[in-house]
């Protein structure tokens, strides 16, 4: 775990920024079956955080949400990622 300097540098508290959405975006949000894996795709939208608010994580998180119960259906299919949080509320 990263732990954040008494007077962290503009560029290192945007790291630590970055770190803890990426974290929860995978662990929570976006959640895959291995529950320990990032998926990089989400990499490129940390990269400026004023831009990062402005993203609809709501809709996305909904539609990935949708995607894996379609995926769900199928016999073969074992475990759902995504919020199941959601799912459940």
């Amino acid at each position: 775990m990263l732990t954040l300097l008494t007077e962290p540098t503009p560029h290192q508290l945007a790291a630590h920024c970055r770190t803890y959405i990426l974290g929860v975006t995978s662990g929570v949000l976006m959640s895959n079956k291995s529950g320990n894996r990032v998926h990089l795709m989400y990499l490129p939208l940390l990269a400026d955080l004023d831009r990062a608010g402005r993203y609809s994580w709501s809709s996305t998180c909904l539609a990935h949400l949708y995607r894996e119960m379609c995926r769900a259906i199928y016999i073969t299919s074992k475990k759902i990622e995504g919020c199941i949080v959601l799912l459940q509320s």
